[in-house]
């Protein structure tokens, strides 16, 4: 198939994995590229569905600006199989990773995707869903971005990417859901709240140092002013694929910088909006290719 097939717009495919549908959102811009679109695979957070987690990012309008094609898949009970649940298979959890897989596969059939363009992002347990994709099928992105969510500690203790992944994290220093230093969130928010349990999580400092060793990064990093309550630190290495660059957001909550869907501060923290987390990303990303 060709894009003639899906013309420019947002669309809804159907697919189906292991007997459950599973559709996904697939916007494609305006404008083809003489060269194939980079792809874009956004991953919502828990309890929230695809549109609606893009009414808060952005990225819909962003990529008929910038000319990705831009992929939402949608969770099962809103929950991705991120590895926190190690029996997850023997509870009739999906197998997501071959999902996503799938969805990939599933656009490159229907769209001129170039295939050394293809990206990941994810927020909170759409970020660790992130994480054990690209801990599994590095060889299938080129750069991987996260925001408010770094690695369920099983899932980082296991990882072994085979190949350096460029990789871009922004996180509150506030966050109530994703401690900033790791370990487990606050027990009544994250019951009430996202309807998780008390699963430890990699903190942000550890989360870098792994990705500057699996990235083959060195050196001490490179500090930098992003806005007023945000710095970055960046590491590189022998080629762009090392790249590790971790955003520190002071007094941040769990929540998307930049976001245009409100959030409860009293729930979620605070959402700066001195940056824009979306415009962060794309510009991370289209700085990287395989």
């Amino acid at each position: 198939m060709n894009s003639t097939h899906r013309p420019a717009g947002t669309h809804t495919v159907p697919m189906s994995q292991d007997g459950r549908d599973r559709p996904y959102l697939l916007h494609v811009p305006p404008t083809a590229p003489a060269e194939g679109w980079p792809l874009v695979l956004e991953l919502h957070g828990r309890g929230i569905d695809p549109a609606r987690f893009d009414q808060m990012t952005g990225f819909v309008a962003l990529s008929n600006e910038a000319g990705f094609v831009l992929v939402a898949p949608s969770a099962v009970d809103e929950m991705w199989n991120d590895g926190r649940d190690p029996e997850a298979a023997e509870h009739g959890a999906p197998d997501d990773v071959r999902y996503l897989a799938a969805v990939i596969d599933g656009v490159a059939a229907r769209l001129p995707i170039d295939r050394r363009r293809v990206y990941v992002v994810g927020m909170s347990n759409g970020a660790s869903m992130a994480s054990r994709l690209v801990c599994e099928l590095a060889e299938r992105f080129a750069a991987v971005a996260q925001v408010a969510g770094t690695a369920e500690v099983d899932i980082a203790a296991g990882c072994r990417p085979d190949r350096p992944v460029p990789i871009l994290q922004i996180h509150g220093t506030d966050d109530p859901y994703w401690p900033y230093d790791g370990g487990v969130g606050e027990r009544l928010r994250s019951r009430v709240v996202l309807r998780q349990g008390r699963h430890a999580v990699v903190g942000v400092d550890a989360w870098a140092r792994f990705w500057v060793v699996a990235n083959g990064a060195s050196g001490d990093p490179v500090a930098r002013t992003i806005a007023a309550d945000t710095s970055a630190r960046s590491w590189h290495g022998p080629s762009p694929a090392s790249d590790v660059v971790f955003y520190r957001v002071e007094g941040g909550g769990h929540t998307w910088p930049g976001g245009n869907l409100f959030l409860p501060r009293f729930l979620f923290g605070r959402t700066t909006q001195t940056f824009s987390a979306t415009r962060a990303i794309w510009a991370f990303f289209s700085g990287h290719a395989r």
